[in-house]
């Protein structure tokens, strides 16, 4: 079933929920294994920058992690998804509701200058409301973990994501769509490292 409870919208092979891919690949489980092969290997051509953040770096990234997949990778996604009954930002409000989040990361100063535990706070904030957006039609989430990489990075901590369940993640997640993000809080201070 697909993920995002779309199946069968233009992103996918006719009545199907598998990505129409440049694989080629119409079984699901045999693509899922194809896929995380592929960006697996081109998550090494990713590198990080300093700010300015924005769409376009967003898109850069997803770009570079999914181009030998998708002939969408890099693109925006034109169709609705929800997950598990939670919608996420409508397509048409993708682009403004994205600049808007940006704009306040910048005069935010990129978190710099935070006390450790107003950085930690602000990480999941910040994540939860990008986790809302959703850009694209897949691939959100390695997206979004490899950016706040970068902005951990900017602001002299790695993430080392290891020690974190799937079932803690997606319970956090959830709980920062309800706004209620100290549960996200928790797990960036289990996995921020100092540089």
């Amino acid at each position: 079933m697909d993920k995002y409870d779309v199946g069968n919208d233009h992103y996918c092979y006719p009545n199907t929920t598998v990505l129409k891919n440049k694989l080629g690949i119409t079984d699901e489980k045999i693509f899922e294994e194809a896929e995380r092969k592929k960006t697996e290997t081109s998550i090494r051509d990713i590198k990080a920058s300093k700010p300015p953040f924005h769409l376009e770096y967003l898109q850069r990234i997803h770009g570079t992690l999914f181009s030998e997949l998708y002939d969408w990778a890099g693109q925006i996604r034109d169709v609705n998804i929800s997950k598990a009954g939670t919608s996420f930002c409508i397509a048409s409000r993708i682009i403004p509701e994205i600049g808007k989040l940006f704009k306040k990361l910048e005069d935010d100063n990129y978190l710099q200058n935070l006390s450790y535990n107003d950085f930690v706070m602000k990480l999941a904030e910040y994540y939860a409301e990008f986790n809302m957006i959703h850009p694209f039609r897949e691939g959100n989430g390695r997206v979004q973990r490899l950016f706040f990489a970068h902005l951990a990075a900017f602001n002299g901590f790695e993430l080392d994501w290891d020690s974190i369940s799937q079932a803690d993640w997606i319970k956090a997640n959830i709980d920062g769509f309800y706004v209620q993000y100290q549960p996200l809080a928790d797990i960036f201070e289990r996995v921020l490292k100092v540089r």
